[in-house]
This record gives structure tokens, sequence and C-alpha cells, in this order.
């Protein structure tokens, strides 16, 4: 199995990037203390969302997905545009998608004509099942499902087959899951971690007052009041790509394969989650890329460099980046001793932290010419297939 890695620090000014049920900052309990955390799902979010995601997969002729209930609209929309009646239209959806398996809300106003659940769908399958709809109209307008042509479920059925497919890259790289059709899933080519701090976090509360504008001569008071929960942290952020697997839910394309890896690094290191940055701007860019590319063992996440947590108690001592990369590369350092390396490809890194003498001779450089580096070996892995 081929694989590359990802090991990124994050040091965020106060913010809150990913909050719980109760607006604070999600956490954890790690190496016994309290650390931060961003969840695995808020950081895919904000990695598929992000244009350099799409723009490199677009580059490579990939295509790219949406989550939505509202897919039966999408298709409804496109068939009444082209002169079907809406009623028609609506029978029509209906029956396509329980071709597949996929139930429409039908009790609930709020939600009526709505999938049960979020479908994760690649443009071009949205795109296919729209022409199935329309060249097959007069024979999916039918009330009575049972008299619905197998030949339709056949069709519908290859818009979603896996056999020789190329999937959309934010799916072939996050998966799918759909509980009602195990056809329609994908196994994910990708993980991530939920990113923990490096050092201890307690969270803080912002107390704020907003002033009434229109306030006359003689009165007093605030318009509002609340609060707003915070933390600082430094991230220690890791994800890995199988790439067999990858180029497996690809149809083997490695032009595809490149695309997706390529949008996802630029991505993980240039995407921010957007919780409450109106209210902090908290944009503070990764100071430590490692990526590594190997041809087989077992991948590494290097979190428990920090079982231990990084303490900064004296003015005098070494900042928080630079203590969180040290332990990191001697964590390494420790595992490589332990389980050797020769699986290793491609070694290397982008930091602007000083004086980490550990791996100088695997530094890159820029992130791009990280990315660069990191292509190079890819398609080495891919050519060795």
């Amino acid at each position: 199995m081929s694989f590359i890695e990802f090991h990124l620090l994050q040091n965020f000014a106060p913010s809150n990037l990913n909050r719980d049920d109760t607006n604070t900052p999600k956490s954890c309990v790690f190496g016994g203390s309290q650390r931060a955390r961003i969840s695995s799902q808020c950081q895919k979010r904000a990695i598929r969302t992000h244009g350099a995601f799409n723009d490199a997969v677009v580059d490579h002729q990939g295509d790219s997905a949406v989550r939505t209930r509202k897919l039966a609209f999408k298709i409804r929309d496109f068939l009444v545009e082209n002169g079907k009646s809406e009623d028609d239209s609506t029978r029509v959806c209906e029956n396509l998608l329980g071709l597949a398996e996929l139930k429409l809300v039908q009790k609930e106003e709020k939600h009526k004509f709505k999938t049960e659940y979020l479908l994760y769908i690649g443009l071009n399958e949205v795109e296919a099942l729209k022409l199935i709809a329309l060249e097959n109209f007069d024979e999916l307008n039918l009330e009575d499902k049972k008299k619905l042509d197998k030949k339709l479920a056949k069709l519908v059925g290859e818009v979603f087959g896996k056999h020789e497919k190329a999937f959309a890259a934010d799916i072939a790289l996050f998966g799918r899951m759909v509980a009602d059709n195990n056809n329609i899933n994908v196994d994910a080519a990708c993980q991530v971690a939920h990113a923990i701090s490096t050092n201890i976090v307690t969270p803080a509360m912002d107390f704020f007052t907003a002033v009434d504008d229109e306030l006359q001569v003689g009165e007093q008071g605030s318009g509002m009041m609340g609060g707003v929960y915070f933390n600082s942290a430094c991230y220690y952020r890791y994800a890995q790509i199988n790439i067999d697997k990858l180029a497996a839910n690809l149809g083997q394309d490695k032009e595809l394969v490149i695309g997706a890896v390529k949008g996802f690094f630029r991505a993980l290191v240039q995407a921010v989650p957007s919780g409450k940055q109106n209210s902090f701007a908290a944009q503070n860019p990764p100071s430590y890329v490692k990526v590594n590319v190997r041809k087989d063992g077992a991948p590494w996440s290097l979190s428990n460099a920090f079982t231990q947590a990084v303490v900064i108690d004296k003015p005098d001592e070494a900042e928080l980046e630079h203590q969180s990369a040290y332990k990191l590369e001697m964590f390494a350092k420790k595992l490589a001793a332990m389980y050797g390396d020769n699986g290793f490809i491609f070694e290397g890194r982008s930091t602007y932290i000083d004086s980490l003498n550990e791996y100088q001779d695997k530094d890159n450089g820029t992130v791009s010419q990280l990315e660069a580096a990191m292509l190079d070996a890819l398609h080495g892995a891919l050519e060795r297939q």
C-alpha cells in the first residue's frame, strides 16, 4: 500500500473555530490534560469547499461533489425548464430516486420532497440523473412504481456504479455512506484526524454589550449583552491518503489522482474553519508542514509526541510553535529508530520556525516547492503500481 501523510502545526489566535452544542470551543482530554480540538468533519468541510481544492481538481479534468437533501429539487427544476409540468416532474423524480432506493420526505411540510438524509453526490452524477429523467420521462411518469421498466433501474445503477468509475474527487477522498443502498457506498481513501492542541487549553469568555445608536439624551444602558466563548491553541493536524484506494476510486486515472492530491494539499494548508471568524478573524496559516510519501508499512500519526503537553511558563523559554515542532520531530525520529524508515519514498517539510536542527536536509523551501516535490514522488508511486 502506498500512501501520503501530512503533519501540520497551526497556532490560532483567540477564536471559536469549531464549537459544541453549548457554543463552547470543542475540546478533549489527551495525556491527562484538557486540549482544544477541531473535529475531523469540520476540517474536511473546510477543505472540500475551499476554492483551491476545486480549482486543482477542475484543472486536472476532475469532478467535485455537493452534500444536499435537495437532489430531487435540482432534477425537477431541470425538467420544468425543459417544458415538463411540475406535477409530472415531481412524480418522475420520486420514481427515479426510488430506483436508487433514495426515499423522499412526504409528511413534513417543511422538508417535503427532500431526501430523508443528506446525500453526498457528484455533480457529474447529478447531471447524469437529470438526463435519465428527461430522456425517459414518459417511462418514469407512472403512478404504479411496480410497472417501471427494469432497464431504468440498470441505468440509475450505472450512475452510481463502482466498476471502472471515476467518482467526484471529494467523494473519492472522503467516501460516501448511504444506509438504504450499499451499492452507492464508496470507501474513503483519506483519513483526517481531529486536530488537538499541543498545549493545555482552558476556554475563556468574552462578555460584550452593544449600544443602541439611537439613544436619546438621558437614556442609558445597553441594547444587548451576551457572552462568546473562545480559546487560543497550537494544533497538531494529521491526515493520510491511501494512494492505491484513491486511484481505484478515480478509475485508475493518474491525472485525476494528481488533481485530487494537489487540491487536497493546497486546501489542507490554506483552509481555515469559518466558525465565529467575523468576531475573531483568526486567519493564521500553518507554521510547519511535513509530508511523507511511503510505499509500505503502517501510517504514523505523531499525536503521541504531545501526550505531555507543551508548557510555556517562563519569559525566556522557546515559543509554543518552536517547542511543538521540536517535540514532533523528536517523536518522528523515535518511531523511525524503532520501526525503520525503509518504506519512505519522500520526506519533506516547509516551515518558518527557526533553529530546527532535525530534518534540516528535508527542508524544501516554500510550501509550493514542497508541493512540487511531493507530486514528483506521487508520480513515481503511481508509475510503480
